[in-house]
This record gives structure tokens, C-alpha cells and sequence, in this order.
């Protein structure tokens, strides 16, 4: 594979029991005063595949946190024997492009337990009540997702060759690395942002590493 296998994580893949997941979401919103009111920050493919129907969506800047691929994907878009890797939110000193969500009060409920089922699996994620700026000024609280960089699927920051070995020959259920990359660039793009190391690892991927 090109790869040392010490480079990713050895051990199973590990889901968070129902309860555990179910007691987070509920401390979560036990702070919510205005159920009607609910906004969810896409910075991944949510933007481009939120999977529930929101009833406002706006382009947003989430300020002091950047988007990273630090995360190992041995699910989603990678296995247990070919990582891929994948996005998350850490705190920096830049920002964050991404897509605002506002979700219906009538599917509510029932989007916010797909959001949690998609996104708190693992535990990889911490939930979390962030501010977000609109285009014309205004800010916005908004529901997302933090990296908990302890978790063992947290991967850190690797060399951009490294990234692109990874990324090239992995899939998962939800389709191949190499295009989840593909996709991000895209999505950035149209929101005015870009990522030079996500470029020059995708221009690797393809001119390096597509047979790999």
C-alpha cells in the first residue's frame, strides 16, 4: 500500500452506545430556549449534501477555527485496512467558509437525530455552540462539530505526500477520499475561499498517485 501501517489507527473501529450519544444531545439542547430558531454549520459535505431539508440556507464565516483533514476515515470514506482521511473544525487563528443551515420546526426532531447519527458516532466530534458571521454583518449561533483531538481517529496535521497516498486508494461507504477532496475544493470555491495544501494535495492525487 505504499504506506507504514503504523501511520493510522490499529484498532476497530468503535460506535458510542445510544444512550451515551442520546444524554449529549439532550445536555446539549437543555440551554436551547427557541427550538423554532435551530442553524446548522456545514463545513464539510454537509454543504454539499445536508440530507434533510432546511428552511433558509446562508453562506457563513466561522471566525478563529479552520478546516483540516486531521481525521482518519476507516468508515466513510475510507476502511479499517485502507484509511482515508477525513474533515474536521480546530480552533486557529484563521476562519472557516461553510453553509448555515436553518432547520424546519416541523422536522426538527427528526433531523437533528439524523445530524446526530451521521456526525456522533465515534465521539471523534465534539457538539458544539458556535457564533458565525453572515454576509451582511450580522452573527448567527449555530450547532457544528469540533475535533476532539484525543480521540484515537484523530490523525494531526502529515506531510502533503502522505496526504495524497492516503487519500488516493481510499473508499468507504459514502465513495472514494479523493473525491470528498475533490468535492470540498469545489464547495469552497463558490463561497470565495481555498486551501493551497488541499489543492496540492489533490494536483498529487492526480498526477501521482491515481494508480495507488
Amino acid at each position: 500500500m505504499g504506506q507504514d501501517a503504523k501511520s493510522w489507527p490499529d484498532s476497530p473501529y468503535v460506535q458510542l452506545n445510544d444512550e451515551v450519544r442520546a444524554g449529549m444531545l439532550r445536555d446539549l439542547f437543555a440551554e436551547v430556549t427557541n427550538s423554532d430558531n435551530i442553524w446548522i454549520f456545514g463545513f464539510g459535505s454537509l454543504m454539499w449534501n445536508p440530507g434533510f431539508k432546511p428552511t433558509d440556507r446562508q453562506p457563513v464565516t466561522l471566525r478563529c477555527y479552520e478546516r483540516k483533514f486531521h481525521l482518519w476515515s476507516t468508515k466513510g470514506r475510507g476502511s479499517q485496512e485502507r484509511p482515508g482521511l477525513g474533515l474536521c473544525l480546530e480552533p486557529a487563528k484563521g476562519s472557516c467558509r461553510g453553509i448555515a443551515y436553518r432547520l424546519s420546526p416541523e422536522t426538527c426532531d427528526k433531523d437533528l437525530q439524523y445530524l446526530w447519527d451521521r456526525e456522533m458516532t465515534s465521539g471523534v466530534y465534539h457538539p458544539r455552540w458556535l457564533t458565525v458571521e453572515l454576509e451582511n454583518g450580522l452573527e448567527l449561533r449555530v450547532l457544528t462539530w469540533v475535533v476532539n483531538e484525543t480521540h484515537v481517529r484523530y490523525a494531526g496535521p502529515r506531510p502533503v505526500h502522505e496526504m495524497a497516498r492516503v487519500m488516493a486508494g481510499a473508499k468507504g461507504k459514502y465513495g472514494a477520499c479523493r473525491d470528498y477532496l475533490a468535492n470540498t475544493i469545489a464547495e469552497m470555491a463558490k463561497l470565495g475561499e481555498r486551501d493551497p495544501l488541499f489543492d496540492e494535495v489533490l494536483s498529487l492525487i492526480d498526477s501521482e498517485y491515481a494508480a495507488v
